[in-house]
């Protein structure tokens, strides 16, 4: 396959062309082995998943494969089926017969993709309008180049944050270099500074000592960084401790640089004389230090902790403000020590299943709803790793009524899915997942020959 035409956003075509050459020419031997039909997948189905064939082609050239549902830092689901593999910052994907696909891919699951720092750039493959014609796959031609196009031209100026890139092939070899459609940036929308996010969760005992000594990081930043605006905010919620960073020109490196130093100073794995620039903060240095451990004193006697201890605090403190911990990276990244939520694997594929399908429906079709509802209950009890609890609960029931009214020959659910374009593949997915469940939480299984 060629590169006929790009449309690109912030001048990602001549990021991607000049920093990666290597994954570009990757993406286009895929997309050949893909088309031509070289690539063989398996499903629970027993038939070819495109998506599946797609993600091997890439995976077989060093591509990685994400997670197709991703979790934040608090827990939170997001949903990023559609970015495809990845790799050194992009995704490659195409348009999988879905509705609305471009407006989802770019809006929605790319955006929050950059924001966790999955990727940096997107990238959409999809065939010009007059090779379309020739596929033989109905998926492939719905959308083409042209039609992407005309949307986003439409539209631009963007307001958009992220670069991306569509790319629009052929099996034809150009005569010349792509021809490159570079969209406009809204120049009125005021793009966030740069912030800097910490949350750290203190144990009762070590609550006060450890906000003191992350309110004292301002000072540290305005003695040591004196030509650095920045403004340094600190958050409670219960026992947690947050603390945001504000810089005015946007650019973070040398508050980044600040809190390393600060972390190493604390954890005790350098002296602050290594990093301070006067004796002054020196001193005050050691001084914070010195009531940080009256304070773990005093509420040793108000809650009867046992050998409480410093070096504990510091490293709480020291473990938070480490760049080894950040999950996130954006105009306001979230970094968190830990996650106490445990997700329920299989259930999680199933809500992965379920937003495929739900993708390959509109939003009217009484199936869509049907699975929209379904979604909401099992998203309830993802994190439940109980399997009496997981049994008992609504979510299941309504899980085996869907899938037998989706297998009931004749049946509105049954003539949507089917009517979609992968749909009997992906639901299939999908019942395979509930078995896996049931048979955990000793529920009745689907009999597979009626999911094939």
């Amino acid at each position: 396959m060629y590169i006929e035409k790009v449309i690109s956003y912030k001048d990602a075509w001549i990021e991607v062309n000049e920093k990666h050459p290597e994954e570009l020419s990757e993406m286009l031997s895929a997309l050949t082995d893909f088309i031509s039909g070289n690539i063989e997948v398996e499903s629970e189905s027993g038939r070819r998943n495109p998506r599946d064939a797609w993600e091997k082609a890439l995976y077989d050239r060093g591509w990685e494969l994400i997670d197709r549902t991703h979790y934040s830092a608090d827990g939170r689901r997001i949903n990023v089926g559609r970015l495809g593999p990845t790799k050194r910052g992009l995704s490659a994907t195409f348009p999988f017969g879905s509705f609305d696909h471009l407006s989802r891919w770019l809006f929605q699951q790319s955006t929050l993709a950059v924001k966790h720092g999955l990727i940096k750039i997107p990238i959409m493959l999809v065939p010009m309008r007059e090779f379309a014609r020739e596929l033989e796959s109905h998926f492939m031609r719905r959308e083409t180049f042209e039609m992407n196009a005309g949307q986003l031209e439409m539209l631009a100026p963007l307001s958009h944050q992220h670069p991306f890139l569509v790319i629009g092939y052929s099996n034809q070899a150009p005569l010349v270099s792509p021809e490159v459609i570079e969209l406009e940036s809204d120049s009125y929308v005021e793009i966030d500074n740069s912030v800097i996010d910490r949350c750290i969760e203190f144990p009762p005992e070590y609550h006060q000592a450890g906000l003191d000594i992350l309110n004292y990081f301002g000072t540290y930043l305005r003695e040591q960084y004196p030509e650095e605006n920045a403004a340094v905010k600190i958050e409670q919620n219960g026992l947690n401790v947050r603390m945001v960073i504000e810089t005015e020109d946007g650019k973070s490196e040398t508050i980044e640089k600040a809190l390393h130093e600060y972390e190493l100073i604390i954890s005790g794995a350098e002296p602050p004389e290594k990093f301070a620039k006067s004796d002054k903060l020196v001193l005050e240095l050691r001084n914070e230090l010195r009531i940080a451990q009256f304070r773990l004193e005093s509420q040793q006697d108000l809650i009867g902790m046992q050998n409480g201890r410093i070096d504990q605090l510091l490293d709480i403190v020291g473990s938070g403000l480490s760049q080894k911990n950040q999950v996130a990276i954006d105009f306001k990244p979230e970094i968190s020590l830990s996650s106490n939520i445990t997700i329920n694997q299989d259930i999680a594929a199933a809500l992965s299943n379920l937003n495929e399908l739900m993708e390959e429906l509109p939003r009217s079709n009484e199936a869509f709803l049907a699975l929209n509802e379904l979604e909401g209950s099992l998203a309830a009890i993802e994190s439940n790793n109980d399997p009496e609890s997981v049994r008992k609960s609504p979510a299941m029931s309504k899980f085996k009524r869907l899938i037998d009214k989706v297998t009931e020959h004749g049946s509105d659910l049954n003539s949507a899915i089917k009517s979609a374009e992968s749909g009997w593949e992906i639901f299939s997915e999908l019942a395979g997942k509930y078995n896996k469940v049931a048979e955990w939480c000793g529920l009745p299984l689907v009999p597979s020959a009626l999911i094939k």
